[in-house]
């Protein structure tokens, strides 16, 4: 099991280093949340595992938010942790399909 939980943390210092260099779109993190999910997976296992990677990589400092005009570039959205998942699990369910890159949200860490 070790294994697995190594790949797991290895995908998200990834998804973090890129959340800090740069905006890091959804793709990326339901690529990880697929991999977790397994084949064959419903939109809703799909969805509850792409929120628990977003939940950790929330937990270490890369939050959700929208590209603007003004510097530096990015708004993280309003509100707290739970407010943040459930909207991107509603807007995620309302696709009918996990986000691509430039859907829903970005991610950044706005401390970096």
């Amino acid at each position: 099991m070790g294994g697995a939980d190594s790949s797991y943390q290895d995908d998200l210092d990834y998804l973090l280093d890129y959340a800090r260099e740069d905006w890091g779109g959804l793709s990326p993190v339901g690529a990880v949340a697929g991999a977790m999910a397994g084949q064959g997976a419903t939109l809703e296992q799909l969805t509850s595992a792409m929120l628990a990677v977003l939940g950790d990589l929330h937990d270490r400092g890369a939050v959700p938010g929208d590209l603007v005009e003004q510097e530096p570039g990015f708004r993280p959205w309003p509100g707290e942790k739970d407010e943040h998942l459930r909207r991107i699990e509603a807007e995620t369910l309302a696709l009918g399909r996990l986000p691509e890159t430039g859907e829903i949200a970005w991610l950044h860490d706005p401390s970096s």
